[in-house]
């Protein structure tokens, strides 16, 4: 398939002449016509709340509570002294939460843009962030210090003529924790990759970041569970608990210092206390901005079979998606695959929001499916998978294959490119997915476990067609297969893909297991430009890498951190 850049690149120009067309608006963002009357807003898509949804989350103002005390004892402490940028106030880690990050805090007697540099000494790499909004107090967030060193930091103040003096300090951290994942690096080619640090979510530990040299650039300490989602505004989500709790109850919204921004307690009745995971494998951002999770049913036989929409500012659960009556009615019963016993009928891993036509992709693993769902209604729009074991109401929606398509079986992580070429032919989607290829339900048999592999399909949701148009990791066998878990990531300024197979079978990784991330480019033969080897310390370890992201640090849109603001 044709790279991605240039016809991005094109798409991108012609959007940016839409953008600076729409900027002669008036004042409260309504787009005027040449006669000076309003046109229509642009409405963000947001269904009314399902009165019938069960409650499953509330908002945790305990958890803001407790920032605000950190906040104010920090404001305290930093009014006592009078700091300028050569000798600024230092706090490492200052909501306990992100070792590797800073916050340090001046005053200029102009107005003055701020750009801070970590990584400076020999042999490091740099991240480098500029905050470009001038002023005469300044709260900066410095990411990317290394663990257990003393860190030359370098900041530099700007004026309006560009004229700019510099500083540097040293900043301390502290060592990895003991039980802190390895990461071996076993191939870099870093003109070729894409920007950015790898981020790496394991099914249980700690979340964290590498950067091209396979160095721990930042993490968090909080006890974390799966779930690792950027949103919109540059902030992240992720799972945890407190420590006296034995069920991952908390949703949080952090920025990448480590504050808290939104805080949510979660609660299944009935579910196993056995089983920690009350919010599994995702959490995406609607396009309201509320927050959409897999979930299980209160009280149930099965499990990882629900989805629940989190209004994101009160905390309130407004929408219920069960996928039972999206299915055949009697497809939970007869499965007889694994897990079963657990009613583990579809194990619903992933989500992605098409908002083209304001619907859903869902992952499920038991089933080997992809399945396009309506939203919030949940009705079904076309499935992807083999055509077997359905019955005769359902072959309309089973996607015809065109030539030869290896359908996905025990798969994850399946996203919508957002592929230009098919910009004015909205029915045409370019879906990437990785196949752990490990047939539970329908599939090839013949080829299941042999590989695990990422892989592309273009389906024609006009003609209800899919085609199989790339993949890449087929020819690595047995080495590289997974039996579950993975990920895969479209790189759009590269036209890269980075993917991770994170349970591989390694006899000599003191887990048995070791996680396998890999960037390749899109070609007909893809070439491997960068490779990690992930593994436990010992065998008591963490066994499994659960995804694995491609993001800048600092996030791209602006961060408007303030200690101050509440």
């Amino acid at each position: 398939m044709r790279s991605l850049r240039r016809s991005r690149t094109l798409w991108l120009l012609a959007l940016s002449m839409l953008l600076i067309l729409g900027a002669c608006s008036d004042d409260d963002g309504e787009a005027k016509d040449d006669d000076g009357e309003d046109d229509e807003k642009v409405e963000v898509y947001n269904p009314d709340p399902d009165p019938d949804a069960t409650q499953i989350s509330t908002y945790n103002e305990e958890r803001l509570n407790d920032q605000a005390d950190i906040e104010e004892d920090l404001m305290e402490e930093y009014e006592q002294g009078n700091y300028t940028y050569e000798e600024p106030f230092i706090k490492v880690d200052p909501y306990d939460t992100s070792p590797l990050s800073a916050l340090i805090m001046f005053e200029t007697d102009e107005p003055m843009q701020v750009r801070v540099t970590t990584g400076i000494d020999e042999g490091e790499e740099e991240i480098v962030k500029l905050w470009d909004e001038p002023n005469t107090s300044h709260e900066i967030p410095v990411l990317g210090l290394y663990p257990g060193e003393e860190n030359t930091v370098k900041i530099e103040v700007i004026d309006e003529d560009n004229q700019a003096e510099e500083a540097e300090v040293v900043i301390e951290t502290d060592p990895l924790p003991d039980d802190f994942l390895d990461t071996e690096l076993v191939k870099a080619e870093p003109d070729k990759m894409e920007n950015g640090l790898t981020f790496i979510v394991p099914t249980s530990g700690y979340l964290y970041a590498v950067d091209d040299q396979a160095d721990v650039r930042w993490y968090s300490s909080l006890r974390s569970r799966l779930i690792f989602t950027r949103l919109s505004n540059g902030n992240f989500v992720q799972t945890t608990r407190a420590d006296d709790a034995d069920q991952y109850n908390e949703l949080l919204e952090l920025d990448m210092l480590g504050k808290i921004y939104n805080a949510y307690n979660i609660e299944v009745e009935g579910y196993d206390e056995e089983k920690d995971n009350l919010v599994h494998h995702e959490v995406i951002e609607v396009p309201s901005g509320n927050l959409l999770a897999t979930t299980h049913e209160t009280n149930s036989d099965y499990e990882e079979d629900h989805m629940h929409e989190i209004d994101r500012d009160t905390g309130i659960t407004t929408q219920e998606i069960n996928l039972r009556d999206a299915m055949p009615e009697d497809a939970p019963d007869d499965y007889d695959g694994k897990n079963a016993e657990d009613g583990d009928w579809i194990h619903q891993n992933a989500i992605f929001y098409d908002e083209s036509d304001n619907s859903i992709l869902i992952s499920g693993r038991s089933q080997d499916i992809i399945m396009k769902l309506s939203y919030p209604e949940g009705e079904v729009q076309w499935i992807l998978g083999a055509d077997e074991e359905w019955p005769e109401e359902f072959e309309q929606y089973v996607l015809e294959p065109q030539g030869d398509v290896k359908f996905p079986a025990g798969q994850h992580a399946m996203k919508i490119v957002d592929n230009p070429e098919y910009q004015d032919n909205p029915e045409m989607k370019d879906i990437i997915l990785f196949d752990n290829n490990e047939v539970f339900t329908r599939g090839d048999r013949d080829v299941s476990k042999d590989y695990s592999q990422a892989i592309r399909y273009l389906v024609n949701e006009e003609d209800m067609t899919v085609e199989e148009t790339w993949s890449y990791g087929k020819d690595r066998g047995e080495e590289f297969f997974s039996h579950i878990i993975g990920n895969v990531q479209y790189l759009y300024d590269r036209d890269n893909i980075i993917l991770n197979s994170g349970a591989t079978d390694d006899p000599d990784s003191p887990t048995g297991v070791t996680g396998r991330v890999v960037e390749v480019d899109t070609s007909d033969d893809p070439e491997v430009y960068y490779e990690l080897a992930i593994r436990g310390k010992d065998e008591d370890a963490v066994k499994y890498t659960y995804r694995t992201w491609r993001f800048p640090l600092y996030p791209d849109i602006g961060w408007d951190y303030s200690l101050k603001e509440e």
